[in-house]
């Protein structure tokens, strides 16, 4: 078969059993590229250089530097090896006593190398100290020791290099004549002042033979040499020099001698999960970060290791972080390993720094990496174990490491990529844009700008994302949410795609971003992707299950958002549907499994309407879970259950301590354990934030969450800043806890307007929590409310030690939610209190008040009565009732709806025996209208929505207290305070029954 269109080619060619082919475009247009086949992988080194710089003069190509197939075939098939795996056990990042162990002496022991530059010590023969020379910025101190012969001087680059007002060239002339005798030039010749660049010299004055010197390689955000041993006589000198690329926490260079044969070994053994017999000597791996901070990720080369078993490898360290490898408190925290290393590579030519017009205002660096690109009309496009490096374009949109471009339907084609290693590229890893139905499985993609996984425009559907492994997500510049936050390591805009046994293990946002526009944007807009307008926020997620999310600076796993054409999101409100073509169809079921999340400042956000999140474990989150409620108010079943969960706060994988914490008030405090990537490390560490709803725990264990100086902490709790609507039933069931209560940890937590996050919302006010069977407070059916007025009695009891903001009631509460446009001001008075208290309000998003189900209320307008308003109550059952009172004002004409429901009935005492909704009384001298509501249908253990009913044989239902009043005009008489009382005032609820603070066994 013909090839296609090549130009630009260097050397298409086959040394020994290499095959080298160098191009700046490949096209092909009805050709093939085959590199191997599935049935006969390729066996051999195969590497495909894409060349050029960018070309930006008028009338250059569209495409450039890349591999284009228009028609025909691109065949991929490397050797086979494992892509990923996970260490078994713990590695602890390296300790200065393990770098330094027995020396003859070690700068270690020295305490002025705090300063930046080139550090010269000088050590005698035998490796004894001989003089600290400090810090050198130019050749004076190198012309001085020239006739110091036999003598061993060890410099070290500390920080960064500096020269001062010297010119590096002429110190670099002297230092040759130290260090070589003249006979070589070195490295400093090329540095430039304060450049963050590790280097190391051990110079043998007098014998040039045994002097060497190495620079730094850039890696893991720090220029590292590596340590440099030079045997001179019966002692060994050794030399370490590390600089981080940004900051100023560099450590220390290492200047040591040792006796022959004692320098300690930085040799270390990593024990994985799985059998990695298929790695070789010289492969590039890269170990996850298991804390907040995704920079924690390292590279090692593999170094030949006889001993190893088939589950073994061998690296030089030093380590520089502590990377987890246990199954920790129920939750499998163990590093993911990645091999970067493939037989068949493809990779672009890049120049040694930005130029053009490549966003060099961003980047230091080149961004204009080679890129491969499917069209429509290709024919097949099978890519298996190969390797991608120096892939993308950052400053041209469409332009990714592999990128499926408006393809439509492969189905037909059995389209993968699998098996892959793609890394340290400027776009993305993999794009599936505008096209359905390709497998993308069990690759590592790492160090990459903007989302990695990235499924673009919101029509793509029938894609599997399986298995794949993406960490090292940075911040790029294509989209907005490319921004810090916000940038994803799996970005996927349909939810009619299978996402199973990922790993999202470190972005600079989110791990996992289920999000979906109302309809395809960009190119996708202009194409019939077989979409009516909302389809996509109605479709169920297809498959999510074994996915797992750690070390991301903000969300684990979000599942939310409506995606604009302008690339920018907002909120959405997510309806799965069992036909999501029909709005009108029946709620579908969203079913999330087996979702493992840890070290992400918030672990999980999940916004939809009829959800079960099973078997999830979370550990180390700043929030472990919030379930967000597409529509908490909807009156129809729905309800979000979290149900065989594990949440654990904190454990033994502590991470690297933050150290010195300042508050505000000016105290210190010493933290031993690292610290979620945003919000105030003063947020209280929650597990499940109940928000909006009903949202139902059950069966879930809880661990590790104990206040501290520096922050509350609580197993459960509420989410901090609440404008909404929540539902009055949200429940805790069979919930269980591995502490003790106070002594180790708290069961639950709620701060007010004095903890540091905490805000006095209407939501944050009206949020109630039952605990159903006792489990949470060991009283069955009692309510966690905010303890003000309006809702706490005599019979209710203040929690202190689970916060300000906790109060705990016997009674059952109920919610009334007014409906009305523009959110009119209200408040609520309680007939017990009378005129005493109040409850105002903030009518920020919605207006609704939670009502103890023992007590009566009445609600007043502030403002203006409208002409017309209705109200909803949720939460009642059978022989739970709410009496309430509406001031509509004095001597009004009003008219009740549904018109067949309700009657207007003469006495107040035919409304108090009201059982089926049905009556109401209007008092006009006072302007008062009041209802009682209830159901005939009782709750059961199994009832989740927000009212009973005979929905299924769970005893769901629909709310269906609903009430509209209708006026002649509206007018300003909405403040019944001074007619109301006393006429309606009522006695205090008596204390009898009343609750105690719980006691734990």
């Amino acid at each position: 078969m013909p090839l296609g269109h090549i130009l630009g080619v260097v050397s298409p060619a086959t040394v020994a059993d290499e095959l080298l082919l160098s191009a700046s475009l490949i096209e092909l247009d009805g050709g093939e590229l085959w590199i191997g086949s599935e049935e006969c992988p390729f066996e051999s080194r195969a590497e495909v250089l894409l060349t050029g710089q960018r070309d930006e003069a008028e009338g250059a190509a569209d495409v450039q530097k890349a591999v284009l197939v228009r028609r025909g075939a691109l065949e991929v098939h490397g050797k086979p090896k494992r892509s990923w795996t996970k260490l078994a056990a713990t590695v602890p990042k390296s300790t200065s006593e393990d770098l330094v162990d027995n020396p003859i002496y070690s700068i270690q022991d020295e305490k002025d190398l705090i300063s930046n530059g080139f550090h010269m010590y000088e050590f005698d023969s035998d490796g004894n100290p001989v003089r600290n020379w400090g810090r050198v910025t130019g050749p004076s101190k190198y012309s001085r020791v020239l006739d110091h012969t036999d003598n061993v001087f060890v410099v070290a680059v500390s920080q960064m290099a500096t020269f001062g007002s010297h010119d590096p060239v002429a110190t670099a002339e002297v230092f040759e004549s130290l260090c070589y005798g003249g006979e070589r030039q070195s490295a400093i010749r090329s540095m430039v002042d304060r450049q963050r660049l590790a280097f190391v010299a051990i110079c043998h004055v007098g014998s040039p033979e045994n002097s060497v010197e190495m620079v730094g390689t850039a890696n893991n955000g720090r220029s590292h040499t590596g340590r440099i041993v030079q045997t001179i006589g019966d002692v060994e000198f050794a030399a370490m020099s590390t600089v981080v690329l940004s900051g100023s926490d560099s450590p220390l260079p290492e200047m040591a001698s040792y006796a022959a044969g004692t320098t300690p070994s930085m040799e270390v053994i990593l024990t994985m999960t799985d059998d990695v017999s298929s790695w070789e000597t010289g492969d590039r791996i890269v170990i996850a970060s298991t804390d907040f901070n995704r920079n924690q990720e390292e590279e090692f080369d593999l170094l030949d290791c006889p001993s190893c078993d088939g589950t073994q490898v061998k690296i030089m360290g030093p380590i520089w972080y502590t990377h987890w490898g246990e199954i920790t408190d129920g939750v499998d925290m163990r590093a993911e390993v990645g091999d970067l290393t493939r037989n068949v590579q493809f990779h672009g030519q890049m120049e040694d720094a930005c130029y053009g017009s490549n966003l060099c205002d961003s980047f230091d660096y080149d961004t204009f990496g080679g890129h491969i690109k499917m069209l429509s009309g290709f024919n097949s496009a099978r890519i298996e174990n190969a390797e991608f490096y120096h892939m993308g374009q950052q400053p041209v949109i469409g332009s990714y490491p592999i990128h499926f471009h408006m393809c439509l339907d492969t189905s037909q084609k059995d389209v993968y990529i699998r098996g892959n290693a793609i890394h340290n590229t400027f776009s993305r890893c993999l794009t599936i844009h505008g096209t359905h139905n390709v497998t993308a499985e069990n690759n590592v993609a790492f160090d990459h700008l903007g989302h990695c996984f990235f499924l673009e425009d919101g029509g793509e559907q029938d894609n599997r994302l399986i298995g794949n492994l993406g960490m090292g997500t940075k911040a790029g510049t294509l989209l907005p949410t490319d921004a810090v936050n916000k940038v994803s390591t799996f970005w996927v805009t349909n939810p009619d795609n299978e996402v199973i046994n990922n790993v999202a293990a470190g972005s600079e946002g989110i791990g996992i971003w289920i999000l979906m526009p109302d309809l395809p944007t960009g190119p996708s807009a202009n194409v019939d992707m077989g979409l009516v307008e909302k389809q996509a926020s109605r479709t169920l997620v297809k498959a999510f299950q074994g996915n797992v999310a750690h070390s991301n600076r903000r969300f684990g796993f979000r599942l939310d958002d409506e995606l604009l054409s302008d690339g920018t999101v907002q909120p959405l409100c997510y309806f799965p549907r069992v036909d999501p073509t029909d709005p009108g169809s029946d709620m579908a079921f969203l079913h999330l499994d087996d979702f493992v999340a840890y070290k992400n400042s918030e672990s999980v956000w999940i916004k939809s309407m009829h959800t079960l999140a099973t078997n999830f474990r979370i550990a180390e989150s700043g929030i472990g879970i919030i379930f967000a409620s597409a529509a908490a108010a909807n009156p129809n079943e729905h309800n979000e259950m979290l149900s065989g969960a594990r949440i654990v706060g904190d454990t033994a994988n502590k991470g690297e301590p933050a150290g010195e914490v300042q508050l505000p008030s000016g105290e210190v405090i010493q933290v031993d354990r690292s610290l979620p990537r945003t919000g105030s490390a003063q947020h209280a560490q929650i597990g499940v934030a109940f928000y909006r709803g009903p949202v139902h725990v059950v069966d879930t264990s809880f661990a590790g969450f104990q206040t501290n100086a520096l922050r509350p902490a609580g197993a459960i709790g509420k989410k901090f800043s609440n404008p909404y609507f929540s539902s009055p039933i949200a429940s805790v069931r069979n919930a269980s806890f591995d502490f003790a209560d106070p002594a180790a940890g708290s069961r639950f937590y709620d701060g007010d307007g004095t903890v540091t996050g905490y805000e006095e919302r209407d939501g944050n006010r009206h949020n109630v929590l039952l605990d159903w069977d006792g489990s949470l407070t060991t009283y069955p059916r009692a309510s966690l409310v905010r303890p003000i007025p309006l809702l706490m009695n005599a019979r209710c009891v203040l929690l202190p030690n689970w916060g300000p903001g906790v109060g705990l009631c016997p009674d059952r509460f109920n919610r009334v939610q007014l409906g009305i446009a523009g959110n009119i001001p209200t408040f609520m008075t309680r007939n017990d209190l009378q005129t005493a208290e109040t409850e105002t309000a903030l009518a920020e998003q919605q207006v609704s008040y939670s009502l103890n189900s023992a007590e009566s209320y009445i609600m007043h307008f502030n403002t203006t009565v409208p002409a017309r308003f209705g109200f909803n109550m949720y939460g009642v059952q059978q022989g739970l009732a709410q009496l309430v009172g509406v001031c509509v004002g004095a001597n009004q004409e009003l008219e009740i709806k549904p018109r067949r429901q309700y009657t207007l009935v003469n006495d107040m005492e035919e409304v108090l025996a009201d059982e089926s909704n049905s009556k109401y009384f209007y008092d006009p001298a006072i302007g008062v209208v009041v209802f009682r509501f209830t159901s005939q249908t009782p709750r059961t253990d199994a009832t989740t929505s927000h009212c009973p009913g005979d929905l299924d044989e769970d005893g769901n239902g629909i709310c269906t207290t609903r009430v509209i009043i209708e006026l002649p005009a509206e007018h300003d008489d909405g403040d019944c305070r001074s007619r109301a009382y006393p006429a309606y005032a009522t006695g205090p609820v008596s204390a009898e029954g009343a609750l105690a603070v719980p006691v734990f066994a």
